[in-house]
């Protein structure tokens, strides 16, 4: 009988392209959503001859219900649901506790069935992000390289108390929220390995269809509205200036989960450098991308290069994983190309 695994932001950006991955390995989903509503929106993305393989919890409230219903009886764990997004008004309870207590809850109920004989679970996979990683205050004279081995300096009090810079919150959440993992196992020493995956801004198309364009993810909203922000507007300045595909994340996570091994494992991924200008220069140079879009483009300087900044090393996943990098210009169009026809519907 397959294996069941259980994927905790099954309608989530990330989440839906590691539902494909697994489906078209054979495995069974218990995906966890929010509501029927969502249920529903991630069947539709997936074929009908594998809906059989798909089977949901229900969680309204990641801070605070239980996880031991989605937990009970699966073989595997990859954990992504966590909020990124910059609504912030309360940092603490949009954020930070939404965050950590997701991620503890899940490994408290894995634990407690494992323990049980209940499960035999002997892996979870954790998203985590690069804001776990980057330390902001840092200097890029000389230019560093990050790994796996850094840690951003960023504290829950400093996170509790961005108000008014939800970018501070959201990396507060992810330190936070990944320290307590790597924690609760070095203290309860559960007899299942994690692996965190740390990724940079993540691109590209969604898994089945955006249901509308004000349901966009965060990161692709940003570059949509970018390239729809007509010719003379300003380019702006990147916070992070790496990116990777969504579906490149994807297959780490569950390249991760089908690793196993019998450590536990942190792993840091990018594909590359990336700015606001070379996005607009793939867009204009694109030969599928519409014309509509190019006239709605800002131009600004072609070719124009990103101030000095630091690197990241990426080498651990593409050795022990095998994790590969789509171009940046294969993600820019495919994305670009699905909200084009999103927008064109919604204008009927």
């Amino acid at each position: 009988m397959p294996e069941t695994i259980l994927v905790t932001g099954a309608s989530a950006f990330i989440g839906g392209w590691v539902i494909k991955l697994l489906l078209d390995k054979g495995y069974n989903v218990r995906g966890t959503v929010r509501s029927a509503a969502k249920e529903a929106q991630v069947l539709e993305a997936i074929p009908k001859e594998q809906r059989g393989q798909v089977s949901f919890a229900h969680i309204a409230d990641i801070a605070t219900d239980s996880f031991d219903e989605a937990v009970h009886g699966v073989d595997g764990i990859i954990h992504i649901a966590s909020p990124f997004h910059f609504k912030v008004i309360d940092p603490e309870k949009d954020l930070l506790l939404p965050a950590i207590n997701g991620t503890l809850g899940v490994l408290k109920s894995a634990h407690k069935y494992n323990r049980s004989n209940l499960n035999k679970i002997k892996r979870i996979v954790i998203t985590s992000s690069f804001a776990s990683i980057v330390d902001t205050n840092r200097s890029n004279q000389p230019i560093y390289t990050y790994t796996e081995k850094d840690w951003s300096p960023v504290t829950y009090e400093q996170g509790a108390a961005a108000k008014n810079d939800p970018a501070v919150a959201y990396r507060a959440s992810k330190v936070c929220a990944e320290r307590a993992a790597w924690d609760f196992v070095e203290k309860e020493k559960p007899s299942f390995t994690i692996a965190t995956i740390c990724e940079p801004m993540v691109y590209g198309p969604h898994f089945g269809r955006f249901q509308s364009l004000d349901e966009i993810n965060t990161s692709n909203a940003a570059l949509w509205s970018l390239v729809t922000s007509g010719k003379d507007a300003k380019i702006p300045d990147v916070r992070t200036p790496f990116w990777v595909d969504v579906r490149d994340v994807a297959y780490t996570h569950v390249a991760a989960l089908e690793a196993a091994t019998n450590t536990n494992e942190r792993y840091l991924i990018a594909a590359g450098s990336w700015s606001n200008q070379e996005i607009v220069d793939i867009v204009h140079e694109s030969k599928i991308i519409p014309q509509s879009i190019k006239d709605s483009a800002p131009v600004g300087t072609k070719g124009q290069q990103l101030p000095i900044h630091y690197t990241i090393d990426s080498s651990t996943a593409q050795k022990n994983l095998g994790t590969t990098y789509i171009p940046l210009k294969k993600t820019v169009e495919d994305l670009i190309l699905q909200l084009v026809e999103l927008q064109q519907k919604s204008t009927k």
